[in-house]
């Protein structure tokens, strides 16, 4: 029987004015059980791929992804034909209730570093 674990992400998103007055604040807060999980080291991508599906390693709904790229990418979710939006270079975790199924990754001219989590 899979042992259930904890995933926590924790940080606070603020935009402070020249005056030092906080314009805008976001407290992220976030903490769910799973007992799927997995990590994808890093990986090259050669250049110029279109739409290269990243291994989920078994997690069928991911939850929560963190994602990390070494230049730009094009991100698609679930299906390699929907608009996707550009990502990167530099991490990210990206968030969703419902899940994703699926994460295809279009990279521009130059091999590109990658390295996922992806936690149910």
């Amino acid at each position: 029987m899979a042992t259930a674990k904890t995933v926590k992400i924790q940080g606070t998103f603020e935009i402070i004015g020249a005056d030092g007055t906080p314009e805008a604040k976001k407290v992220i807060n976030s903490t769910s059980t799973f007992t799927e999980a997995t990590q994808m080291f890093p990986q090259t991508i050669p250049g110029s791929q279109t739409n290269i599906s990243l291994n989920f390693g078994g997690v069928a709904l991911a939850k929560r992804l963190y994602l990390k790229v070494s230049y730009p990418v094009t991100l698609k979710f679930n299906q390699n034909t929907d608009t996707g939006f550009s990502f990167g270079p530099g991490d990210g975790i990206l968030m969703s209730d419902n899940g994703i199924t699926a994460l295809f990754v279009s990279t521009g001219a130059n091999p590109t570093d990658v390295e996922l989590i992806v936690v149910e």
